[in-house]
C-alpha cells in the first residue's frame, strides 16, 4: 500500500493519530500507526503523519492543503568506511 506524508498543526503538543486523522479529514485506519506522529517543528506544533495515499491528496478540514509531501529513504552514498 502507498503512503504519503502529511503535515498537521497542534499547538498544545503532540497529537494522537485519532486527532492528525480528524484534521486531515481522514479515517484514522488510514494513517500509519508504525510511523505514528512524528515532530517537525515543536515551536510551531507542526507534525507529520504518514496515510494512505488515496487518502491523502484532499485539504484538511480547514480547507488547507497539507500535503503530501516527499518521503525518501535516507541511506548512505557510498560504502560505510
Amino acid at each position: 500500500m502507498a503512503m504519503a506524508l502529511m503535515t498537521v498543526s497542534h499547538p498544545a503538543g503532540k497529537p494522537t493519530l485519532e486527532e492528525a486523522a480528524r484534521q486531515l479529514g481522514v479515517d484514522v485506519a488510514k494513517v500509519d500507526s508504525a510511523y505514528g506522529v512524528v515532530v517537525i517543528d515543536p515551536e510551531q506544533g507542526l507534525y507529520a503523519v504518514q496515510v494512505e495515499a488515496s487518502a491523502a491528496a484532499s485539504p484538511d478540514a480547514e480547507g488547507k492543503f497539507a500535503g503530501p509531501w516527499s518521503n525518501p529513504n535516507i541511506a548512505s552514498f557510498g560504502p560505510i568506511e
